[in-house]
């Protein structure tokens, strides 16, 4: 049985496939709040494509985990996009979300730096130890 430690070594990679991971599945979540909210079929729409979209994020990161060299253009791209968008939210929001989404913008930019470390790239161009 595989065990999850390969992922955190190096570091930057867990750092990197988690942060993904908990954009996705923050973006799943989200898609199913606007379904549950069941305000006509554009929430259904709008909901199943977040869903979509959570669930390519996440892919990103199982890539990541599996350490396949794809992974990391799916960790970064999405990234940037949300660090976009959060710091556009936070240019309008009351200080409460302004708070919140501070934490997400710091998650985010973790994930950036993290993917794009020189040791997340080697990580990702080579098996895990014990991997054939």
């Amino acid at each position: 049985m595989r065990h999850l430690s390969h992922i955190f070594e190096p570091p930057s990679l867990g750092v990197a496939v988690t942060g993904a991971a908990l954009s996705g599945v923050g973006i799943v979540g989200v898609g199913v709040g606007s379904i549950a909210a069941a305000h006509a079929a554009f929430s259904i729409g709008i909901g199943a494509v977040l869903i979509g979209y959570g669930l390519l994020v996440a892919f990103g990161a199982w890539l990541g985990a599996r350490r396949n060299p794809f992974a990391r253009g799916l960790i970064v791209a999405p990234a940037l996009l949300h660090i976009a968008t959060v710091a556009s939210l936070m240019q309008s929001a009351e200080t409460p979300q302004v708070v919140g989404l501070g934490a997400v913008l710091l998650l985010l930019v973790a994930t950036v730096v993290a993917a794009v470390l020189p040791s997340t790239r080697l990580a990702l161009a080579r098996p895990a130890a014990g991997e054939d």
